[in-house]
């Protein structure tokens, strides 16, 4: 008779992603909605993440400039999906524009009204006020 080995290996694998990061606090939102403007000219640039706060950068337009911190109302909030820090409609759960997306936002204005939170002071100025839209643009 002929011995026989049995070998056993196993593998332990630990999966342990990266955490999204949380927006929740780095996520500016004023109390009201602003006023509508039906003529607002929409500005166009890239929706980024710098120091934890989201900006338009590579901003077009007559409000040219490095980037600016977007500061939204309870009409939008943030997901985080595999990594993808998203906006989403509040009410419809939508996701409008991601981080990296070339946007065109309708500037409300960059007067701040009254903020749910402070503004971390990470999340330096310009500040730019989200109107009525911000979508996703393509480029060609």
């Amino acid at each position: 008779m002929i011995p026989t080995i049995s070998l056993i290996f196993m593998v332990s694998c630990i999966y342990n992603p990266t955490p999204a990061p949380s927006l929740k606090e780095h996520f500016p939102q004023t109390i009201n909605p602003p006023h509508a403007f039906l003529d607002m000219p929409l500005v166009e640039g890239k929706l980024i993440i710098e120091n934890g706060c989201l900006r338009l950068s590579e901003v077009k337009g007559l409000l040219k400039g490095d980037s600016f911190l977007l500061i939204w109302d309870t009409r939008f909030s943030t997901i985080t999906e595999e990594g993808v820090v998203s906006v989403i409609d509040s009410q419809t759960g939508e996701i409008l524009v991601s981080v990296n997306d070339d946007v065109a936002v309708s500037n409300n204005s960059d007067v701040i009204s009254a903020l749910i939170s402070p503004i971390p002071d990470e999340c330096k100025p310009p500040y730019m006020v989200v109107g009525e839209l911000i979508k996703k643009i393509d480029k060609p």
